[in-house]
């Protein structure tokens, strides 16, 4: 099945909507310190200094594209399952829509770089969700099975912290998912965030929703 460009688009800027409003929300923007983000080639960019501090003082932010040609006069050129960073250097690592069952370089590359303080967060459709069945095929995102993921975390020594999901159904805004049934609607969010840290490291803070956002909601943590 093929969809029309102003689709794609649309169905694109949803996304990006969907994410951010999860990342605001778990508290995950205008972070301090060095910063990655690594993206698939199809999905929605996030500006470039969203994830991070408006000062450039407290560090780098690098976004990379998964698997994709660099452009004209790159800053960085590498791939992103060998990335060209020491170990423990980044504060924060994003992988957006490049995760599907764990077993992707990608992630094991992220908890290498991840500081022993540090926290990972994985952005994605989900499997179980209405977008991610009904997506282009032709622009198709890897959809997240949560508890593969986890399984391949353990795997890593990393611990999983807490799951969060946004949008139902298609729908960008639902709004029912305040009135006290949301930890039943998360396992079928559209899009999800997971959150976990290295097994050995201080206790990072938990997914804890700054304020309650339409659309976005929080399960407990995946056990």
């Amino acid at each position: 099945m093929t969809f029309p460009s102003n689709r794609i688009e649309s169905d694109r800027a949803t996304l990006k909507s969907l994410s951010e409003g999860l990342l605001r929300s778990a508290g995950r923007t205008g972070m301090r310190g060095n910063l990655l983000e690594i993206h698939h080639a199809s999905a929605p960019l996030f500006d470039p200094v969203f994830l991070h501090s408006a000062s450039e003082l407290y560090g780098i932010s690098i976004s990379l594209s998964q698997n994709q040609l660099a452009g004209p006069a790159p800053r960085l050129q590498c791939t992103s399952d060998q990335l060209p960073f020491q170990d423990n250097v980044f504060q924060m690592v994003v992988l957006h829509h490049v995760v599907s069952n764990g077993r992707e370089a990608e992630l094991s590359e992220a908890v290498r770089v991840l500081a022993r303080d540090g926290v990972l967060i994985l952005l994605g459709l989900n499997r179980l969700g209405w977008r991610y069945r009904t997506q282009n095929r032709g622009q198709r995102l890897p959809g997240i099975a949560p508890l593969k993921v986890k399984l391949r975390l353990e795997e890593l020594h990393m611990t999983m912290q807490g799951f969060a999901g946004a949008g139902l159904g298609g729908m960008s805004r639902p709004a029912w998912m305040h009135d006290g049934f949301s930890s039943l609607g998360a396992p079928l969010a559209d899009i999800v965030l997971l959150q976990a840290r290295h097994s050995d490291s201080p206790e990072a803070t938990p997914l804890r929703f700054r304020k309650s956002r339409p659309g976005v909601v929080q399960s407990a943590a995946l056990r």
